[in-house]
């Protein structure tokens, strides 16, 4: 982690995901009284749902689950503003997204995912982040205090997937007392 000391930081856990990688990029307003969607929710929803199973199965954590609107996880009984592996706890993230290298890029030397095919990379960290929240591994994207995201080609990086997918690494900020 890049922003605080190396020591106050604790590795919590990794979580691998393996699939297209799609950003959280514009929303689409149906009009009035009718919602609004993601623009490229096709690639996204799937994209968010592998996040999600990877994030359960590394980590045990469910999402929260109140049908009946109690204000408890229909789950765990534990109250939606405590709810989260990782709840209220300052968390950072290191985030390796591997997307799809395009035929027209060279083979032979490393090359970098800079175009608009790669989606921008603060779009694939919302992605991420908001489908840790909505997987129950964190409360709410609002605690992660300290984030380092990268987009890489499969192979070209020492964090880089073999395919297209994502490595998540989260980190909880080590009490000093």
């Amino acid at each position: 982690m890049s922003a605080l000391p190396i020591d106050t930081w604790q590795q919590a856990v990794v979580i691998t995901v393996h699939g297209t990688p799609a950003g959280q990029g514009q929303i689409s307003f149906l009009g009035k009284g009718r919602g609004a969607r993601h623009t490229n929710e096709k690639s996204l929803k799937p994209w968010r749902n592998a996040i999600i199973q990877a994030a359960h199965k590394a980590t045990g954590a469910h999402g929260y689950i109140d049908p009946r609107r109690t204000g408890t996880c229909a789950l765990c009984r534990t109250a939606k503003d405590q709810h989260g592996l990782y709840a209220n706890i300052p968390t950072g993230a290191e985030i390796t997204i591997t997307v799809p290298k395009p035929a027209t890029a060279p083979k032979r030397r490393r090359s970098w995912p800079i175009t608009r095919y790669s989606t921008d990379i603060d779009h694939h960290a919302r992605a991420v982040l908001d489908s840790l929240s909505q997987s129950g591994v964190i409360k709410d994207d609002s605690q992660i205090v300290d984030l380092t995201v990268r987009k890489v080609y499969p192979a070209e990086h020492p964090d880089a997937l073999d395919r297209p997918g994502a490595i998540i690494r989260l980190y909880t900020l080590v009490d000093p007392a």
